[in-house]
């Protein structure tokens, strides 16, 4: 015959140890209904878990994609912006100069060359969450040089006088015939508007392009070089209407005016069509976030199917936990109250 033995420390313990056990499943049971998620993913899962991990790292790639395409928009936006101000600007001077009477462009040109000149450096050098917007892949750098104004309006006028002998002022500029006025804008002017002479007196930005990834597989280019040829176009016209050659004579101030307005007139098409790109990548942004955007459904989709919980089960066991805690709390209340003192006689 066998006698057990129940102890009162045995009585006592067992209530408490159940009380702490009891205590975690309402501590897990809580946090699923609040999270909508296992407590403990990788106890749950088991070797599912690699999955599950996985996926988390997909949606987070997505979402830093996201994140950096909103930026990218954004500076896309900011540029398209200058871009329409510039193009607006050389369809004004291009519609004022040709509404006037051709003795009277020159002058005009003259008057508002400094101002167009201030106006297209400070538009290029544009930047959004600091960094340049103009400069390609030198985003650091401004990507109109200080003093560029200064420079390139100095040489038109020192490369005026070294081919003629006198300055724009003098009034010998009224001898010389339009097609020496042409062949010096053609040829010596347009010289200082190459990619190597406007890279030195002009620009530091880099001709290459920002390029970004807009989803996990794609780039596009986001970003345009002050180095393009409609910038310059911008810059020779203006510097052309600042050399102050209204001593020529009308044949050759139209000439003045003709390649003035000539520039001014690529320069808008080169801008129309910059805007274009640009917009192309916009419009591939906006399709790679709507992809992106299916993508992270997808994922959210698997995730849920690993780690979701059932609200009804967790609150069950929610329920059921609390219900088995408090009649442990009652037991041990009640095992408190028992002393042999009440036995004895």
């Amino acid at each position: 015959m066998t006698t057990s033995y129940i102890s009162s420390l045995s009585l006592w313990n067992t209530p408490r140890s159940a009380s702490a056990r009891l205590q975690g499943e309402i501590a897990d049971a809580t946090q699923e209904i609040a999270g909508g998620r296992y407590a403990d993913v990788g106890l749950t899962l088991g070797a599912q878990v690699s999955r599950s991990l996985s996926l988390r790292q997909s949606a987070a790639e997505i979402a830093a994609l996201k994140d950096s395409n909103s930026l990218t928009a954004f500076r896309l936006s900011m540029s398209q912006n200058v871009l329409q101000q510039l193009q607006k600007s050389a369809d004004a001077q291009f519609a004022n100069l040709t509404a006037l009477p051709v003795a009277k462009r020159v002058a005009t040109m003259a008057a508002s060359a400094n101002d167009t000149l201030a106006s297209l450096t400070n538009l290029l050098n544009s930047s959004a969450s600091g960094q340049a917007l103009f400069a390609g892949i030198n985003t650091g750098a401004g990507p109109i040089r200080d003093g560029a104004v200064a420079d390139a309006q100095a040489a038109a006028a020192k490369a005026f006088v070294d081919t003629f002998n006198f300055a724009p002022s003098d009034p010998r500029a009224a001898t010389l015939t339009a097609a020496d006025v042409k062949k010096f804008l053609e040829t010596t002017i347009a010289g200082q508007f190459t990619d190597a002479a406007w890279s030195k007196t002009w620009s530091q930005a880099s001709t290459t392009a920002v390029t970004s990834q807009i989803s996990l597989g794609e780039t596009v280019t986001t970003s345009v070089s002050a180095n393009e040829t409609a910038f310059r176009q911008l810059a020779e016209a203006a510097i052309v209407s600042g050399l102050g050659l209204t001593g020529l004579s009308a044949d050759a101030q139209t000439v003045v005016s003709d390649r003035a307005t000539s520039l001014l007139s690529k320069a808008s098409a080169g801008l129309v069509s910059i805007q274009a790109d640009l917009g192309r990548s916009q419009s591939r942004i906006t399709d790679a976030n709507t992809r992106l955007d299916a993508q992270t459904n997808l994922i959210k989709t698997d995730i849920s199917r690993l780690e979701a919980v059932d609200p009804t089960e967790a609150q069950a066991r929610l329920s059921a936990a609390r219900t088995q805690l408090q009649m442990s709390y009652s037991l041990t209340a009640q095992l408190q109250e028992l002393s042999l003192l009440k036995y004895v006689s």
